[in-house]
């Protein structure tokens, strides 16, 4: 793994503009676009395969771990209100289907990748890693800046159209033309749209057509309840029967409307499934290391600091978003990076400090889609600080055919970066 510079397409812009990527241009570090294609990160097969196998191995310790904390009824650890516990319950009982998630990985450049959590519930940066820098792959290679034979770990697109067909044929039952709603936030109270959001359904309801459904765009704010019926309605008063949502579990629950969420079982199937709640909680941390410690792919992780002591760790909000509220602790317990914001009130999970590959000036963290059970790609968000936040850069990768596998290489090879990765954090 290893980060080059670039030429920009000159026409980059309206080119993310032609697949539906439009908030491109959102402030990142130092007030630079957040897709950021000046710049690359490079792979060797061998390290993709690594990745992959990493994202199989951890989605498969994730399910065992859902399932012993449904048998065990270990809600309250999650914060989960107790009139929601037989929810999530028969969610996961019943298996309710699950299209994707994304997570977030550390990789050190010689061998190790280590989860730093599971984006399960409403991951973004989907229409960005599916279809803008796939584009930006084909594009560079016919304009000759990439290797010819340049390849991409990057099969989201056509996995989530046929996870998509499954849900509806083998889980569902339906015919060509069902009605599947997809749901976004419109705006936080200043009437603006949150442009990423949308983007990001509205990609999302392309490849649910291409699966044979129907698919109508709305907001939550525009969800309602009907006492008579015992259903949710569109701002149309059409019953939602079928719904994707890019809005999380935690916050339906703390609202109004969520305490009509166990009498619309039956009638509303919600896609990601109320069970995504035990994965998309860092919570899930602590369990994960309980269960498997001592796993290659895992990193030590608490309710509590105090088995950590002397050791650098990251304090981690239970339902952060974007680095909000993360604190980096130094083996003698000082805090040495943390990042502002509205998280924390729910606690927080602490985790060993992970080992990232030594990229000069930045920390990289990988994204890697999970689409059903099927690992589906990887993207890259880099920063130049240790917390990886909402000011992060979208950076496309590519996987050389000629660069060797860095476990071939000659030792007596010079070596221009440091012989150890540096230790560094992220939380998304």
């Amino acid at each position: 793994m290893r980060r080059i510079e670039l030429t920009p397409r000159p026409d980059w812009r309206s080119r993310l503009d032609a697949v539906g990527f439009s908030f491109y241009d959102l402030e990142s570090e130092g007030g630079r676009p957040y897709w950021n294609e000046s710049a690359a990160y490079v792979f060797t097969m061998p390290e993709i395969e690594l990745l992959e196998q990493a994202t199989t191995e951890l989605f498969a310790r994730c399910m065992e771990a859902v399932e012993f904390v449904v048998r065990q009824g270990r809600f309250d650890e999650f914060g989960i209100p107790e009139r929601f516990h037989e929810l999530v319950r028969a969610s996961w009982d019943d298996d309710d289907p699950t299209v994707y998630g994304r997570f977030d990985l550390a990789y050190d450049g010689a061998g190790t990748v280590t989860l730093l959590e599971f984006n399960a519930d409403t991951p973004t940066s989907l229409v960005e890693t599916a279809a803008a820098q796939w584009q930006w792959l084909e594009e560079q290679t016919a304009a000759g800046s990439l290797p010819v034979g340049a390849d991409q770990f990057n099969g989201l697109h056509e996995l989530l159209i046929e996870q998509w067909e499954h849900i509806r044929t083998a889980r569902w039952g339906l015919a060509p033309g069902a009605r599947l709603h997809l749901a976004s936030l419109h705006d936080t109270g200043d009437g603006e749209l949150i442009v990423e959001d949308f983007d990001t359904v509205a990609y999302m309801a392309e490849t649910a057509a291409a699966a044979g459904f129907d698919p109508k765009l709305i907001f939550m704010e525009d969800v309602s309840w009907s006492v008579d019926d015992n259903v949710f309605l569109d701002g149309d008063d059409e019953p939602i029967r079928r719904i994707f949502k890019l809005y999380p579990w935690e916050w339906m629950l703390a609202e109004q409307f969520g305490g009509f969420l166990p009498a619309s079982r039956g009638a509303t199937q919600w896609v990601e499934p109320a069970w995504k709640l035990l994965l998309s909680n860092k919570q899930l941390l602590v369990v994960l290391w309980e269960l498997f410690p001592g796993h290659p792919n895992l990193l030590p992780a608490f309710a509590t600091p105090d088995a950590l002591a002397g050791r650098a760790h990251v304090a981690k909000p239970r339902l952060g978003r974007e680095g909000a509220n993360v604190r980096l602790v130094d083996a003698s317990g000082g805090v040495i990076a943390s990042a502002p914001g509205a998280y924390g009130d729910e606690g927080f999970v602490f985790q060993e400090r992970a080992r990232f590959a030594p990229i000069p000036g930045k920390t990289a963290v990988i994204g890697s889609w999970i689409v059903g059970e099927t690992p589906a790609g990887i993207d890259l968000r880099e920063t130049s600080g240790p917390i990886t936040g909402d000011l992060a850069e979208f950076v496309p990768h590519y996987i050389d055919p000629d660069q060797p596998d860095p476990a071939d290489r000659d030792p007596d090879d010079s070596d221009p970066q440091p012989p150890h990765p540096h230790p560094t954090e992220e939380t998304s």
